[in-house]
């Protein structure tokens, strides 16, 4: 079978129709009654889906008892694909972890969840009985996550995530196709990711397959309440922070902990069913998948009289995976082309690896549940098309990769703080009462909080000006006139529209100045102003590109190198015709980006980059000047000798990693330490303190 040019997800919930259809079934024959409404069975195998009632609508079951599923998974478009049929089959709509945490309990009864993973949250309280694992395709899986965080500017917060749920699963917007990742994005994403989410992945089924027992992701041993508990944080303390050699010892033989949330479910956290989505989505295999949730639900405590009868359960299938009826999934997304983003071998390798330790730990369990899990793994393990596997990272490499890298998403940023607990990183955490490490979190989460409110000032100051007849810009620049508004924007994208532009209340004779900061980094070799009507883009005071006069929808470019810019954009439009202005950049013009949001910086992050870039080049020239028997610290002997291996063709690109060494943890903590100064030293120089 095969997936692979499927679409994604949409967390947005359904808005309940206007008009609420009340209905239940009785032997074939419709009987209305107050204030409800169920997908309805017209016999003989047919039906029409009708959308799940929203626990605003009148008639939903405030006061109804029901045996409360939660849908957990990996995060990606999995769930959505597998309540949906849940909602279809009963009427009654699921609810987001987040929601119930941040916009408060209600009687839905079905959960869906990326908890215990860092995506998630346990927001449910005790309002839940059991569990449906649903098992992703890894690989598709990554590429998906990625999609979603791309799609949500990396929201790192609850409210950023829900304010940016509209761009989840656009197929247009007024006519102009939805913007997939750039592919460039998702590899440096996916370089300093992928190796942690690969760990994250099968650490997750691990969770819900031993009943909630808590296991650090990296090395998969059984830990401590308090290492779990901040591994969980990834946002909060960094990987060297939350390390589980500072937690526990070698040869040390910890007690198993069970994770509390699953003592509030009466059946547990071990699942009652294992989904596979894929095959619940695929013609031949998807109504005997979908089977499985209806049985999982007919009959039980609660409904009653809200499950559609079993000879429309197929056809209640059809209408949501054939027909596409109800809420957006990524089925109905067609230009998402999951072969567009490619996996290394090494992290193929590495999926493999991780599949087959999940097979092998679960092959002998005689349970259904364990049997699904392992037929499901193994399907996957083989689509990886990893023939010849080579040996996995070690757990060192595995801690320290992310050094390599720039500063990114979400725990490899830049961090320093004056707390005891990243002061003393680099010794063992002996406070054994598990309940004082809750402090730590809460002065880290403020500290994080903070670091949040500074980042969503980093946008675009926008002034607007009256422009009657104008034909061009002035030539003394926008600076040089009084705005009659001044507004903050995001992102510079504004498409065709005769209305009024972007936020200046106006649809003539408007003229904006956009000025701010902007990173661009070394991947990037393009820059371009797409508008109807005249535009110029300065960088650093000087005109990068000239795009003005009156005109209609036109592109310019110029070429671009890395560094941290002040940026001015102008802009105007007539008294005719539409108005349009967009801001994009990439490695060349056919394969071009609107500006996103984390691309925008500070006066001060030029000013270090700057300092950066002086650095570089001194220490360029003492590269191209060293000796072979000169000093060197350890750094600049390894690129010293790196050149040197290049220069006479010996660097070879060797895939077999070696055997993972046995833990030394004091040695290790050391090696990790130093490369974490490293990368802070940059990071500092680079982006400021």
């Amino acid at each position: 079978m095969s997936f692979w040019r499927m679409s994604k997800k949409k967390t947005v919930i359904l808005i309940a129709l206007a008009s609420i259809l009340s209905l239940w079934y009785d032997q074939g024959l419709i009987i209305s009654i107050k204030d409800r409404r169920l997908s309805l069975n017209k016999g003989n195998g047919e039906c029409e889906w009708v959308a799940a009632i929203q626990y605003t609508d009148p008639g939903f079951p405030t006061e109804q008892d029901f045996k409360k599923t939660i849908i957990a998974g990996y995060p990606g478009g999995d769930k959505r694909i597998t309540f949906i049929q849940l909602e279809g089959l009963t009427g009654l709509s699921a609810r987001d972890e987040w929601e119930f945490a941040f916009l408060g309990m209600t009687n839905q009864p079905f959960i869906k969840a990326n908890y215990p993973h860092h995506e998630g949250i346990w927001g449910w309280q005790d309002q839940a009985d059991q569990v449906v694992l649903v098992v992703s395709n890894i690989k598709k899986a990554m590429i998906e996550y990625h999609d979603i965080l791309w799609d949500i500017g990396y929201a790192q917060t609850f409210e950023e995530a829900y304010e940016r749920m509209d761009n989840l699963y656009k197929d247009e917007v007024a006519g102009v196709p939805h913007e997939n990742p750039p592919v460039e994005d998702f590899l440096v994403w996916r370089d300093l990711r992928i190796f942690d989410e690969i760990h994250w992945y099968s650490w997750f089924t691990d969770y819900y397959m031993e009943g909630g027992l808590m296991r650090d992701m990296f090395t998969h041993e059984v830990t401590t309440v308090t290492q779990w508990k901040l591994a969980t944080l990834p946002n909060f303390f960094t990987k060297f922070e939350m390390r589980y050699g500072r937690f526990v010892d070698e040869g040390e033989v910890v007690d198993p902990n069970i994770d509390p949330m699953c003592a509030t479910l009466s059946e547990g956290c071990y699942p009652v069913l294992v989904i596979d989505p894929l095959a619940l989505v695929d013609p031949e295999y998807g109504p005997a998948e979908a089977r499985k949730l209806a049985e999982l639900v007919n009959g039980t405590k609660g409904f009653e009289d809200w499950m559609i009868e079993e000879e429309a359960w197929e056809c209640v299938w059809n209408e949501l995976i054939t027909s596409r009826k109800g809420i957006k999934t990524y089925l109905d997304r067609d230009t998402f082309d999951y072969e567009t983003y490619t996996l290394s071998f090494e992290l193929k390798n590495e999926m493999w690896h991780e599949l087959n330790r999940l097979i092998e730990k679960y092959k002998d369990q005689e349970d259904q549940v364990a049997i699904d899990l392992v037929n499901i793994l193994t399907g996957h393990r083989e689509e990886l098309g990893v023939d010849t596997p080579v040996d996995p990272i070690s757990y060192e490499e595995l801690m320290s990769y992310h050094l390599a890298f720039p500063p990114f998403f979400p725990n490899q940023k830049m961090f320093k703080s004056d707390d005891d607990f990243f002061v003393n990183a680099h010794l063992k955490y002996e406070d054994l009462d598990a309940s004082n490490i809750d402090s730590v979190i809460d002065r880290r989460r403020a500290h994080f909080e903070e670091e949040m409110a500074a980042k969503r000032e980093r946008n675009v100051d926008v002034k607007y000006f009256d422009a009657p007849g104008w034909t061009s810009l002035p030539g003394a620049g926008l600076s040089s006139l009084t705005p009659y508004a001044s507004r903050k924007t995001a992102r510079i994208k504004y498409h065709s529209s005769p209305g009024v532009f972007a936020t200046s209340n106006k649809s003539r004779d408007v003229a904006a100045l956009f000025s701010s900061y902007i990173h661009i980094d070394r991947t990037l070799k393009k820059i371009c102003i797409t508008s109807e009507g005249g535009s110029k883009l300065f960088l650093d005071n000087v005109l990068r590109v000239n795009n003005d006069g009156l005109h209609g929808e036109r592109r310019v470019c110029a070429d671009i190198t890395e560094g941290v810019y002040k940026l001015d954009l102008e802009y105007f439009k007539g008294s005719g015709g539409k108005s349009m202005l967009m801001l994009e950049f990439g490695v060349n013009e056919d394969r071009l980006r609107v500006v996103p949001t984390r691309s925008w910086a500070s006066a001060d992050s030029a000013r270090k980059f700057r300092q950066l870039i002086i650095m570089e080049e001194r220490l360029e020239e003492d590269l191209r000047t060293l000796k072979e028997t000169d000093l060197m610290g350890p750094n600049t002997r390894a690129e010293f000798n790196r050149r040197k291996k290049l220069r006479n063709g010996d660097l070879q690109d060797d895939r077999h990693l070696g055997k993972p060494p046995k833990f030394d943890f004091s040695n290790f903590d050391e090696i990790l330490q130093e490369r974490k100064s490293d990368q802070l030293k940059i990071a500092r120089d680079k982006f400021g303190a």
